[in-house]
């Protein structure tokens, strides 16, 4: 199980945008959550079946949309 933790502006499409990264690459979430803080919003997702590689691949596609300040992550294969 993969876990990204994702800190990105507290706006409306932030969310979407996030669990859309995941559905065009027709990947099913285990966990979909999200907390706001002030101006930023922390959102986390679980992803089962993912390779390391795919991990830090989608990592760093969404550490690039636009709203998104941080990534993390975490799992094993």
């Amino acid at each position: 199980m993969h876990r990204f933790r994702i800190d990105a502006l507290a706006d409306p499409q932030s969310l979407a945008r996030v669990a859309g990264f995941f559905a065009q690459r027709a990947i099913i979430p285990a966990g979909l959550s999200a907390e706001r803080d002030q101006g930023w919003m922390r959102i986390e997702v679980a992803v089962a079946g993912l390779a390391p590689q795919q991990a830090a691949v989608i990592a760093a596609k969404l550490g690039e949309a636009v709203a998104v300040a941080a990534v993390e992550w975490e799992g094993t294969a």
